[in-house]
């Protein structure tokens, strides 16, 4: 008699995750704000604590909908049913920390805005298989994906989906400013050594150990720079918000030399 592979494996699975460690008593929502090198850092983590303990790594994104991050919405309304884990990472905005049943200590990296927007331009581009110019001329596209989107990411309210939020002002911008106070760590993309390190001595963890670099979609990084007048002039409050982190980042080194 043939017994059908499923059958077997989800219970050897379950029984996996009930014999797996306990998870850590202060789990980390890591807020993946798109072309920070995000998915460096989650495969660093997925190392650090396991391939099943980052939720949804790359384990579980192979079964997911075109390999995405669920939205916020689902991880809310299904989270006393997520697996066991030590990291909860997603495309959701800051705001995801206020609305979990449990607490989080929370982590995201920003980068310089113009380098940002361009990877953004670039990865889409070869994704979709449309000219970066079309992306340009798209209001949708650019509002959703490059018109201050780290303000945006950090600052809207609600579980949102971030690329749809209404339109990015000053209020926004204060949010913005206030939660990235109040994250338990921000790292810098351009400064990722640094920031790993200092991830570590915040977290317990020895990610700085395991540096790696994927999805580099412009690795001269001067590629699409024809782009920056247009691209510069959507990230305004980007630019605040930015160089705030900045000195922030930096006043956590001075401290850590100390």
């Amino acid at each position: 008699m043939r017994v059908a592979k499923h059958v077997i494996l989800r219970p050897v699975s379950r029984l996996r995750e009930w014999l797996s460690p306990a998870p850590r008593p202060d789990p980390i929502l890591f807020i993946h704000i798109a072309k920070t090198a995000g998915t460096s850092m989650r495969r660093m983590l997925q190392e650090e604590f396991g391939s099943r303990r980052v939720y949804p790594g790359d384990h579980y994104l192979r079964s997911l909908p075109h390999g995405m991050y669920p939205p916020c919405i689902d991880l809310l309304r299904d989270h006393a049913r997520l697996p066991r884990h030590d990291v909860l990472v997603g495309h959701f905005s800051a705001a995801m920390a206020d609305l979990l049943p449990r607490p989080y200590r929370t982590a995201t990296f920003l980068r310089e805005p113009v380098q940002r927007s361009l990877s953004m331009l670039g990865q889409h581009s070869r994704m979709w298989g449309v000219p970066v110019a079309a992306l340009l001329d798209d209001p949708k596209f650019m509002n959703g994906n490059i018109a201050d989107f780290q303000t945006r990411i950090l600052g809207v309210d609600g579980a949102c989906n971030p690329h749809e939020a209404g339109s990015i002002d000053d209020a926004t911008l204060a949010r913005a400013l206030g939660r990235l106070e109040a994250l338990d760590f921000v790292g810098l993309t351009e400064r990722f050594v640094e920031s790993c390190a200092l991830f570590d001595a915040r977290f317990g963890t020895s990610v700085s150990s395991r540096i790696r670099r994927d999805l580099v979609n412009r690795p001269d990084g001067t590629e699409l720079s024809e782009h920056i007048p247009r691209v510069a002039a959507l990230l305004d409050r980007d630019r605040v918000l930015y160089e705030r982190a900045v000195a922030c980042f930096g006043a956590r080194i001075a401290s850590a030399r100390h």
